[in-house]
């Protein structure tokens, strides 16, 4: 007993050690909240335009698109994840933008450029240097050390089609030299022994394990089609600025206050214990983006919400439950106790279902889809066996102490009459039908803006002197041209010219009328003279590849939501209710693009961000709803329908779907009223939707998913008779 009284000071310790970490950092390795890594809009950061040498005629667009894919691998391999990588066909050149490095001081962008690694071509040519087999036939390379030797070397595994060349190769050069190069450079030159069939190939000659690493991380990141060089490169400066990063930790600061109060006077004791669990979960999720150096995007902050919802949801769960078991006559200590253990089927439901999410988009996501993904993953494990123990063992101490283990510590909730959901379903589905149809009237009418992300566009670059207001420059030239439009400042730090460049979405391209209403848009608003010295037609940011693999996410997302609930709510006919679940979301997802479309708002990597968000917030509600009937289940009520079973399931965890809706909707609430405020756009444009959506998933879980389970199940049994 006595052990279990010092547990909530050695929490507490734990907590504030971890706190001053995650602010200050620890040594050179561990970095803090000061030392994160930030996006192109809040730090500014480099753009370069590569372009390809050693070849006589112009590349093709699909080599193009292979390289571009390739420099995004590399990207993602180094944490680089707020960019964007397009190509300019016309030219044949590819424009990388991407942030600086947290600790960059001087602002080099050939220093910044050096991080991409080397953009060469990995060949095998044969002794008259006739090339027999190309990087991009090599799946794989690992670092190996040779037995007889004990030096390092690097293994190279074929793809199928690189088997077959190596085998050939390594067959017609029996008894000569294959050399193997790095554009020019010779870094491995054997003699070939035998025919080697096994796919298998070995660079030796490395001096060092670092050096083999190395290599062996070059040829993994990808071999171009061709080398490529830097023709030019710029510093640009943030589109936001640090106003925007001051208003939007004003705005996480004042949520959270509103949070930890109304948690503290609705669940009192649990509810303030539940704030410091939030303080301990929030530097940790710091510390596991700031360490690896994950830079915090758009889609990153948005896994930072959901995360912190979470958190706040599986309290809330468990504050709930103890409240229920106090309203049933158990003690203090016996209420705290049974609460974790009845909650902790909601809470690991909830939670493997949006893991599960967030892995498939890791493993099949890049950039923005890959930051989201890591952020909610991280979030998820971090509550899940952070949070819940560190609020447990809080809590179980505290209930220790003779002052605190009274019930007037807790809130004890009453009796509440059952609310016929399951009988007005049909006037709930009309509803939600007008709903739809008038959304997507409307969303037709004012026609789907597309971003520069998908439909790709113009940039024009002109050459500027003195300061600009950017946002004023945007709102004139997207009147005049009626598409969507960005403005950025860029630098040559070689001259210290600098240009502001816009970049007009749509594919559409630009007529030589159009250029002379923007210059005369610019001169008019500006106050300076404007010249125009650069032109692009540019592909969209957000490729084929990464459009594909976003889709495909999605849909496996689904389907993994449907195999699981099917599996462990066999007892509600699991397919039906993961179905339903799914018809959920599909409600949410389509409240979600009727926002973009009524609005306005044109569609960019952040309507996948909201969308993904949605998706595991709206999941979690539906989890707590379905763990609830398959718990009442077990003890039905003689001559209680199926509805009548629902009805009292949603009642019982109504109070938990509000209140985890109002923390989570204030939050975001309160970061648009910021964004407005201090006239954030992008910010804007991605809490409103995300707004419109955590509404529509607490509406959905309550009066969508229990309601057509219910339709289901009736029809069922109606056929069987």
């Amino acid at each position: 007993m006595k052990n279990k009284k010092t547990h909530i000071w050695i929490a507490l310790g734990t907590i504030a050690v971890f706190l001053f970490i995650a602010f200050f950092g620890c040594g050179s390795d561990i970095k803090g909240i000061r030392h994160m890594r930030f996006g192109i809009d809040i730090k500014g950061g480099v753009e370069a335009v590569f372009e390809p040498v050693g070849i006589t005629k112009k590349p093709t667009a699909k080599e193009l698109e292979s390289a571009r894919n390739i420099i995004e691998e590399r990207l993602d391999s180094r944490n680089i994840l707020d960019r964007e990588v397009t190509i300019e066909k016309q030219e044949g050149r590819i424009l990388v933008r991407f942030p600086w490095k947290s600790d960059e001081k001087d602002f080099n962008p050939e220093e910044a450029i050096a991080e991409l690694g080397e953009t060469a071509k990995l060949t095998f040519q044969d002794e008259e240097h006739k090339v027999l087999v190309e990087g991009q036939d090599v799946a794989s390379s690992s670092v190996v050390q040779n037995r007889d030797t004990r030096a390092y070397e690097v293994e190279l595994h074929f793809d199928k089609s690189g088997t077959e060349k190596f085998a050939g190769a390594t067959e017609e050069n029996l008894g000569k030299h294959i050399g193997i190069y790095m554009d020019d450079t010779l870094i491995s030159n054997p003699v070939v022994q035998q025919k080697i069939e096994g796919g298998e190939a070995v660079i030796n000659g490395m001096a060092s394990r670092e050096e083999a690493q190395a290599l062996s991380d070059k040829i993994n990141a990808g071999s171009l089609p061709f080398s490529m060089k830097t023709s030019n490169y710029n510093t640009i400066s943030p589109s936001l600025g640090s106003q925007a990063l001051k208003s939007m930790v004003a705005a996480a600061v004042t949520a959270m206050v509103l949070v930890c109060l109304f948690m503290s006077l609705y669940y009192k004791l649990p509810g303030v214990l539940s704030c410091i669990t939030l303080l301990f979960q929030m530097a940790l999720q710091v510390l596991a983006i700031s360490i690896p150096q994950y830079t915090i995007t758009l889609p990153g902050i948005a896994g930072l919400i959901l995360s912190a919802g979470m958190a706040v949801d599986a309290n809330i769960i468990i504050s709930e439950r103890i409240s229920e078991e106090l309203m049933h006559g158990s003690s203090v200590k016996a209420a705290v106790k049974a609460g974790y253990q009845r909650a902790f089927s909601s809470v690991l439901d909830g939670n493997i279902t949006t893991a599960a999410v967030a892995v498939i988009l890791m493993l099949f996501g890049s950039g923005t889809m890959l930051s989201f993904g890591y952020t909610l993953f991280t979030g998820v494990v971090i509550n899940l066996f952070a949070g819940v123990w560190m609020s447990r063992t809080m809590l179980t101490s505290v209930v220790q102490y003779e002052f605190f283990k009274r019930p007037s510590m807790f809130r004890r909730k009453r009796e509440k009459k059952i609310l016929d959901f399951s009988g007005k379903r049909r006037w709930i589905f009309l509803f939600t039908a007008c709903v739809l149809v008038s959304g997507a009237i409307l969303s037709a009418a004012n026609g789907m803006k597309l971003d520069t992300q998908f439909t790709g566009g113009v940039i024009l670059k002109y050459t500027c002197t003195g300061d600009a207001d950017t946002e004023k420059l945007k709102e004139s030239v997207e009147a005049v041209l009626k598409r969507p439009a960005n403005i950025q400042i860029t630098e040559d730090p070689a001259s210290g010219q600098q240009k502001l460049a816009v970049t007009l979405a749509g594919n559409k391209g630009l007529s030589p009328q159009e250029q002379q209403e923007v210059a005369k848009t610019l001169d008019e608003e500006g106050g300076q003279e404007y010249k125009l010295s650069e032109t692009y037609a540019v592909e969209p940011y957000i490729g084929a590849k990464a459009l594909k693999n976003s889709v495909l996410a999605i849909v496996l997302s689904a389907l993994f939501i449907v195999i699981y609930i099917r599996i462990r709510f066999s007892s509600m006919s699991g397919l039906a209710a993961g179905i339903s679940a799914v018809a959920a979301l599909l409600h949410d997802i389509l409240i979600v693009v009727f926002v973009f479309g009524v609005c306005r708002i044109p569609v960019n990597d952040a309507f996948v961000a909201v969308t993904l968000t949605i998706i595991g917030y709206s999941i979690n509600d539906t989890i707590v709803l379905y763990d609830r009937i398959r718990e009442n289940q077990k003890k039905k009520g003689k001559g209680e329908t199926l509805a009548k079973l629902v009805d009292r399931s949603i009642t019982e965890t109504l109070g938990r779907s509000v209140n985890t809706a109002l923390t989570v909707v204030a939050c975001v609430f309160i970061i648009f009223l910021f964004s407005v405020f201090y006239h954030i756009e992008s910010i804007q444009v991605f809490s409103l939707p995300l707004l419109a959506g955590m509404i529509s998933g607490c509406y959905s879980s309550v009066c969508i998913a229990g309601p057509l389970w219910v339709c289901w199940e009736e029809h069922k049994q109606s056929k069987k008779k």
